[in-house]
């Protein structure tokens, strides 16, 4: 995933927002993570997205497509994946917190690490 982050405490001292255009590559995912209390509010501008969600981030599941907005309340443990085999996922996401603060809950890396490219 490549974030292009536009407002955040970074970019321009935000405090309690955080926006970004996210691209997904065909077929990738997120890891099964949960963004602590920040609420998400997710407009999908191209291509075919698929969450998961619950207490694994796997029980539930829905498809959106170009168009459509995705709101994942505070704490709700999901994963995004881009759900075509062919077209990138692209997005629009904004955040009630002034970064992209990220739980994953898989075991792996934290993403700490990760240089998100600013808009």
């Amino acid at each position: 995933m490549e974030r292009s982050i536009a407002i955040s405490a970074s970019t321009v001292g935000s405090r309690r927002l955080y926006s970004s255009v996210v691209s997904t590559a065909p077929g990738d995912r997120t890891r099964i993570h949960h963004h602590g209390e920040c609420e998400t509010s997710i407009y999908i501008l191209s291509g075919i997205a698929r969450y998961t969600w619950g207490p694994t981030g796997l029980e539930h599941e829905f498809d959106t497509a170009t168009g459509d907005f995705i709101y994942i309340p505070a704490g709700e443990i999901h994963v995004e994946a881009n759900a075509s085999a062919t077209e990138p996922l692209v997005v629009v996401l904004t955040r009630n917190c002034p970064d992209s603060h990220v739980v994953y809950l898989d075991g792996g890396p934290d993403g700490a690490d990760d240089v998100p490219a600013p808009c």
